[in-house]
């Protein structure tokens, strides 16, 4: 098949989904799988153990969607109704699947368990449907497929619902599909907030096909989706739109798929040959702590200095006092002083400081919460800027720590005499 993507509805059913106390965590994994495949997923519904509303979920989605995905409803207890339900809307019965009661007879006795009567119920499904054996546990999936429509009825337990996922359901939308050929990639986007991204690349030709994922930390991935009758064109397609958005985006696209701010700042670290100390206050150790999540990191990180205190900024990066009672631990000059004194200190090419009003509280008119100033020192002299982030102190810290890998990210992509903002 090929053409417009399939469209997609998850349904997750359970009160214990609806009310909150436990995370939707599977129609996060369901609805990036069916992306990956090109299948667009256009409603998630969540619902209650509540027959009427199941009930009215699965009209709903059968009006509307061509592959609907359910997870929940079908365990052993009195509240699981999901089968019940679907026999209701679809006028069918229930029937006994021998091969289903035999494999809950085999897991059960692997388990040294005895079975029991509500255990045998799990064995029964729905007329006309096919049954999709659970190697991990006791309830099957159950697949329909009728009226040019794809129903697959999952449990609930999360690695019960990624086995079949990933062994039953996908290879079989995969043989729905066709031949059709989907191609993605991802280009991860820093220093660009979403609106103005998206004023920079409007008008690409086939902007449809990209999507923009943006992140409380200040990052925006750009995901592109493409499909073609054969492998040829949709590298085409991909390639052509990789290259429309690099151009209109420039160095604010950092890096590709899996990699990271921090990982693209180690490659370029060791590419030039250089070292990097760390001196923060405001952000805690963040950056140094992303940093060294990268394998090999200490080729290049030295020294990391969390000085929170003014005390610890004198003692331990030698900022002097009367530059504190001059301009605040909070300042320009500050912050210049400790990226010079971490540099000193630890003999390195590069050094970072951070120094900001986390918040919530603390901040005046003058220094309000969200102030944060950043200094690279290098060889070629210091550099400082200042940032105005939010009122909210994690995200605070990590918009921080994002930007101040990106300075310096920018700092090692620039050429002589090129200007820090490219």
């Amino acid at each position: 098949m090929t053409g417009p993507a399939l469209s997609a509805e998850i349904i997750t059913i359970g009160d214990e989904v609806l009310t909150g106390h436990t995370v939707n965590t599977n129609a996060a994994k369901i609805a990036r799988r069916l992306g990956e495949v090109g299948i667009s997923v256009e409603w998630v519904t969540t619902v209650g153990d509540v027959a009427e509303t199941v009930h009215e979920a699965f009209r709903a989605a059968w009006n509307r969607a061509q592959v609907i995905v359910t997870t929940g409803g079908l365990g052993p207890t009195h509240d699981d109704i999901t089968r019940r339900v679907f026999c209701e809307v679809f006028d069918r019965r229930l029937v006994r699947s021998e091969p289903v009661l035999e494999n809950i007879r085999e897991l059960f006795a692997r388990r040294g368990r005895t079975i029991t009567p509500r255990n045998v119920d799990q064995a029964n499904v729905p007329t006309g449907t096919e049954v999709m054996m659970n190697r991990w546990g006791t309830a099957p999936g159950i697949y329909l497929a009728e009226a040019g429509r794809h129903w697959f009825m999952l449990p609930g337990v999360p690695r019960e619902m990624e086995g079949l996922l990933e062994h039953e359901v996908l290879p079989r939308l995969l043989r729905i599909i066709g031949d059709r050929v989907i191609l993605r990639r991802e280009l991860h986007v820093v220093g660009l907030p979403e609106s103005w991204l998206m004023d920079r690349i409007d008008g690409i030709p086939g902007l449809e096909s990209v999507a923009s994922l943006p992140d409380l930390k200040g990052e925006v991935t750009l995901r592109i989706t493409v499909a073609a009758a054969n492998r040829a064109e949709a590298q085409a397609e991909l390639e052509r739109l990789d290259a429309a958005l690099r151009e209109r985006l420039g160095r604010f696209v950092y890096g590709v798929d899996g990699e990271s701010l921090e990982g693209v700042v180690g490659k370029l670290l060791l590419a030039k040959g250089q070292t990097i100390a760390l001196a923060e206050s405001c952000t805690g150790g963040l950056v140094a702590s992303r940093l060294t999540d990268v394998p090999g990191s200490s080729a290049y990180v030295m020294l990391g200095v969390v000085a929170y205190s003014n005390a610890a900024k004198e003692s331990v990066l030698g900022v002097p006092h009367d530059l504190i009672v001059a301009h605040g631990a909070v300042s320009e000059q500050v912050a210049r002083a400790m990226a010079e004194g971490a540099r000193r200190l630890a003999g390195v090419d590069l050094a970072l400081a951070l120094t900001g009003i986390a918040g919530p509280t603390g901040g005046t008119s003058e220094k309000p919460v969200g102030l944060v100033w950043i200094a690279l020192a290098h060889a070629e002299g210091t550099e400082v800027r200042r940032f105005q982030f939010g009122d909210e102190r994690i995200l605070n810290k990590q918009r921080s720590a994002q930007t101040a890998l990106d300075m310096v990210r920018r700092h090692l992509l620039r050429q002589p005499g090129e200007a820090l903002d490219v």
